[in-house]
């Protein structure tokens, strides 16, 4: 995907096709892009939640913070989803939401989803399936982690990834961006940095993968998805009937 395409555009597409009164509403979210740096915070929890954003290049990732000190990760972020909204309808964001790495974020105020249901039903319809997917994952890695170990749980967590990112533009399944310390994969998946590391080391030693800073190296693709034991139907693009019926009702 070249810079100066959409990668939300790419992403709600795949749910519907979106005409061209629909993308031109999406450009109306990106017309503000600005230039985001590793770790900064997007806002706090207690805040306003009057704003989203759609992510053009980048990871970001939601988090909650326990009353022990440490923090969950909720959604892990990707070029082409919206964050914040999950927190939609709420008057204050209950979670945090900082940059993994750097990247490009386009703000908008989220008065401007009220304005797609006046305008576009094909694309409000786009934006729950993308919802309706980020809460999908949140399910399947509660029931990962619960019935998973640690090493399990990474390789799922990457084949995910890879799926999810190859769904928005050309991803290498040798080799593809993954910008994530052992931390805040620990973070994600709820498991310590002793757990974390110790799988990795396991998975490179078995030669499935190396994980390098910013990306991760997969040696044997095949035993990985094996290790995964990936069910990918959750972050189906299948719409169950609704294409068709908003053809219908278009007509």
């Amino acid at each position: 995907m070249h810079r100066h395409e959409s990668c939300i555009l790419a992403n709600l597409n795949r749910y519907l096709p979106l005409g061209d009164s629909d993308q031109q509403l999406l450009q109306e979210l990106e017309k503000a892009p600005c230039h985001v740096t590793e770790n900064q915070l997007l806002w706090s929890a207690g805040d306003k939640a009057d704003q989203l954003y759609t992510i053009k290049s980048g990871w970001a990732c939601t988090f909650r913070d326990h009353p022990d000190g440490g923090r969950q990760v909720v959604d892990v972020l990707l070029p082409g989803d919206v964050i914040g909204l999950r927190e939609l309808t709420f008057a204050k964001h209950l979670s945090e939401a900082r940059m993994i790495c750097e990247g490009i974020v386009c703000p908008f105020p989220n008065h401007k989803i009220v304005d797609f249901i006046e305008e576009s039903t094909p694309l409000m319809v786009a934006l729950l399936a993308s919802l309706a997917r980020q809460e999908s994952i949140l399910t399947e890695r509660m029931l990962i982690r619960a019935n998973r170990d640690a090493r399990s749980c990474i390789a799922h967590f990457i084949v995910e990834t890879y799926t999810r990112l190859s769904r928005v533009r050309d991803t290498d399944i040798h080799s593809f961006s993954l910008p994530i310390s052992q931390r805040i994969l620990g973070e994600i998946l709820g498991l310590t940095s002793v757990h974390i590391s110790r799988s990795l080391t396991t998975l490179e030693k078995d030669r499935v993968l190396i994980k390098h800073r910013h990306h991760i190296e997969i040696i044997d693709p095949e035993k990985l998805f094996e290790e995964a034991d990936f069910d990918g139907r959750y972050l189906s693009d299948d719409m169950n009937g609704l294409r068709e019926r908003l053809k219908q009702h278009h007509q």
